[in-house]
């Protein structure tokens, strides 16, 4: 039983201190908005609220936590730092999901307290591709007699655009009129042909929040029973919410007594092409009455980098006084460098000679240094990889995998083979036995917890010789049905409801066998396979948007063009909190890199040019090379 804590005796767990407003924060009864720069701690920052609140009672039993992130391995962390923090029995109280797994769970419990014309098959289908540009434009067509709407119509229109609007934006409107012709007409007919045209309904995360907020809105008593149960709920990346999650998110809280922290970043704010809120943090201010504060001091960045950054904040947002400082104390230091070459061949050479150099005589591990491009990194690894090779440097483009290592099971998969095949590794034993005990309902106390460790380390046993003989994606398939069955494959899929869906399910199973066989195949061995598959040994390739939420000591931005940068004629702001993301990954270094011929095509850099002089300003001049 955990002993309480009294407000007053109450400090901060596992770091010296916090920052006097984020102390103010984890302590505070009201609504806050914080705006939380790159390397802030913001993450810290709510763990220590979990524990404040759980630890000092002011969120008793049976109340809970909610936390909502945008990406799963957020969630998965910030989840992890408050057992850290306040141990497995508090933490039981504190439940963290992305939005679209929290919107789905709600979905998947109570389908069947949606209206008939919206309710969909329980075995239903995720279409992570129903709203890409053309498939809209096929099933808008194909309803065409049924909406009384001409195709000429769907062709001029830009259904991605529409879809978003009349979908994912508004709420549905069970009494609106949808008259033969009008867009809701269009509307009404794509719902009901996604939902009972086929054996199965097909949805995608946008149709599954909506679906999650009319249950809500529509549902008095369950509206009640979700507010009663989480007095507290913390949104972390809030600038990337979209109108769909902001429009669950007002239904589900607006007018309780739920007590809400959001925490984000708008000079992060780079998924506006994903259908992010552009005002949402003024909405939430308004809407739920929230207190707006900073979080000022950078942990992550040397601070000539920060120094650097100051200055994009200001390019970005001039009106805001949202400039970073490094912790009292820190030494000086950091490097920013912007290199102009010739061509992407000359940019290569150089590029592989200063890598080679860092990590052969710097001794700087290669997984500490990332390529960052703007979009198509495979591309810009296709002609860095063979120049890399020369000096024995390997690189991994990390967009595909990285959603496959985010994954709940592949962290499963991973630990349970990493104790049959490496020793010792107490990090994924513990990591292990921890999932068998959360599953199980157990703590470290527990009666039961002795029995079930036994009965893990027997499962192990058992299994370590069929993981050793496994030679072919069939065999590591059939391995990992039965890890599942044994950790109990229904409270597994029941705790991760994004595994409810059998097709999903056996896809993540699918691609994370394919991929450590392929591992097993090449290196030999599987613990040489398992440090393959998580990148050991590798200098990651993504795009900007895969890296935000990492760091790197070294960071390479390739290709500050005009070409990648073209949205930049847009004037969302989107492609300078690009820029902003990239350069903050960084701990100690930053490499921009620019062309004037790429891949054979001429590149220009009037666009771009502004970056030039925010680098100007901050003391940084082009090295031509």
């Amino acid at each position: 039983m955990s002993r309480r804590i009294t407000k007053d005796a109450w400090s901060p767990r596992g770091v010296p201190s916090l920052e006097a407003t984020a102390l103010t924060v984890v302590r505070s009864d009201r609504n806050y908005l914080v705006v939380a720069g790159p390397g802030a701690g913001k993450t810290e920052m709510l763990a220590q609220r979990a524990s404040f609140l759980l630890e000092t009672g002011t969120c008793p039993a049976p109340y809970r936590i909610l936390a909502i992130s945008f990406k799963r391995d957020a969630a998965s962390n910030l989840k992890e730092r408050v057992k850290r923090r306040c141990g497995d029995e508090l933490a039981h109280r504190f439940e963290s999901y992305t939005f679209d797994a929290w919107a789905k769970g709600i979905l998947d419990r109570f389908r069947a307290a949606l209206p008939a014309p919206y309710k969909p098959t329980d075995d239903y289908l995720i279409d992570f591709r129903l709203a890409d540009q053309a498939r809209l434009q096929a099933r808008f067509l194909s309803l065409t007699t049924v909406a009384g709407v001409e195709g000429e119509r769907i062709y001029r229109l830009n259904t991605v655009n529409f879809y978003r609007k009349y979908v994912a934006d508004l709420p549905i409107d069970l009494d609106a009129a949808a008259p033969s012709g009008t867009p809701l007409a269009l509307i009404r007919a794509f719902w009901e042909q996604l939902l009972f045209s086929g054996t199965r309904s097909v949805l995608d995360f946008q149709m599954i929040g909506a679906l999650s907020e009319l249950i809500l809105r529509t549902n008095p008593k369950l509206l009640s029973a979700l507010r009663t149960t989480y007095r507290y709920v913390f949104l972390d990346e809030f600038q990337d919410t979209t109108r769909n999650q902001f429009n669950l998110l007002t239904t589900a809280f607006l007018g309780s007594d739920s007590c809400i922290t959001g925490v984000g970043d708008n000079k992060q704010r780079i998924m506006l092409w994903a259908g992010a809120k552009e005002d949402v943090f003024a909405a939430f201010e308004t809407t739920f009455s929230a207190k707006r504060c900073t979080l000022r001091t950078n942990h992550r960045s040397a601070p000539r980098l920060i120094a650097i950054q100051n200055h994009l904040i200001e390019e970005i947002d001039p009106q805001a006084d949202a400039s970073m400082a490094p912790p009292d104390g820190t030494v000086d230091g950091g490097e920013c460098r912007i290199l102009t070459f010739q061509d992407d061949s000359a940019e290569a050479d150089v590029i592989a000679n200063l890598v080679n150099t860092w990590i052969n005589v710097d001794q700087i591990p290669p997984g500490e240094i990332c390529v960052l491009a703007r979009q198509r990194s495979d591309l810009f690894a296709a002609v860095l990889m063979p120049e890399l090779a020369k000096y024995g440097v390997t690189v991994r483009v990390q967009d595909a995998l990285q959603d496959l290592l985010s994954e709940p099971l592949t962290r499963v998969v991973m630990n349970a083979l990493s104790v049959c095949c490496k020793s010792p590794v107490p990090v994924q034993w513990s990591e292990l036995r921890e999932v068998v005990f959360e599953l199980q309902g157990l703590t470290e106390e527990s009666a039961r917890s002795r029995k079930a460790v036994q009965s893990l380390s027997a499962f192990i046993q058992e299994w370590r010789p069929k993981v050793e003989a496994s030679a072919t994606q069939q065999d590591l398939t059939t391995l990992i049905n039965e890890l599942l069955i044994f950790l109990g494959k229904s409270s597994f899929r029941l705790r991760h409801e994004r595994y409810l869906q059998d097709d999903f399910l056996a896809k993540i199973i699918n691609d994370c066998s394919v991929a450590l066989i392929d591992a097993k195949t090449r290196k030999g061995s599987w613990p040489e396979a398992l440090d393959d598959f998580m990148g050991v040994g590798y200098v990651p390739v993504m795009s900007i948007h895969k890296s935000k939420g990492l760091e790197y000591h070294s960071v390479i931005l390739l290709g500050l063009e005009d070409y990648p940068f073209r949205s930049l004629t847009e004037k969302t702001g989107e492609e300078e909190c690009n820029v902003f993301v990239a350069f903050s990954r960084a701990k100690q270094r930053v490499i921009i890199t620019s062309v004037e011929e790429r891949g054979g095509r001429s590149q220009t850099r009037k666009e771009v040019a502004k970056f030039l002089e925010v680098f100007a300003r901050a003391g940084v001049q082009p090295e031509a090379l």
